[in-house]
């Protein structure tokens, strides 16, 4: 058997016992065994229990914080376009490439983000969605103020920018843990943010005299 080989059995073996048992609860004995290795040949591919953790979530936890990245850096530069006031920003429909690409993602690595989301506990990456929510609320905050410069007398409604930042994050989670096929995943998602881009403006903002 090839290193190759060696180290995606073991990883298949470690993602089976991870989401049977829970981190914490795993045995890298029984990893091993169910891999037909060594605990000597986990331990040359891996440092230990988290690193092995760690080969199946990272990656795809890089992949979809950069495809969230890039989405956010698109749509924070609409807002440097010139408006009156007196115009609404129309968004619908700005997100469906971005929505497929992002739901794409999420279940072309399934059981590393169910793995992510029910087995993280007791490994570094079990604050994970709080990571992926304050990278959201800073990008949602930073279009608000960009939004706000459009609106004279307006500011950006902080709380309401932390709630819609929650409902969105939330809206995946429970799409990814509730619908397995992707194609109906993407068509609920882009009528889901449709809906929370399309009432955004009228809570981001609000008066100057109620702050």
């Amino acid at each position: 058997m090839s290193d190759r080989e060696t180290k995606e059995r073991l990883i298949e073996s470690a993602a089976r016992e991870f989401s049977e048992k829970g981190y914490n609860k795993a045995s890298l004995r029984t990893i091993c065994a169910n891999a037909g290795v060594t605990t000597g040949a986990l331990y040359f591919f891996f440092e230990d229990k988290e690193d092995l953790f760690a080969a199946i979530v990272e990656k795809p936890i890089a992949d979809m914080t950069m495809i969230l990245q890039t989405h956010f850096a698109e749509h924070e530069s609409f807002f440097d376009i010139s408006f009156s006031a007196e115009e609404k920003y129309d968004l619908s429909g700005s997100h469906d490439e971005f929505t497929e690409q992002l739901i794409h993602q999420l279940y072309e690595n399934y059981d590393a983000f169910i793995l992510l989301l029910t087995k993280s506990q007791g490994t570094r990456f079990e604050n994970t969605v709080d990571r992926i929510i304050d990278l959201t609320e800073l990008n949602f905050i930073a279009m608000a103020e960009k939004m706000a410069k459009h609106y004279p007398g307006q500011t950006v409604n902080k709380y309401m920018t932390h709630w819609l930042t929650h409902v969105t994050i939330d809206a995946f989670i429970h799409l990814l843990t509730h619908e397995n096929n992707e194609k109906k995943a993407v068509a609920q998602m882009s009528r889901i943010l449709d809906f929370i881009v399309g009432g955004s403006m009228n809570l981001v903002l609000m008066p100057d005299n109620e702050i």
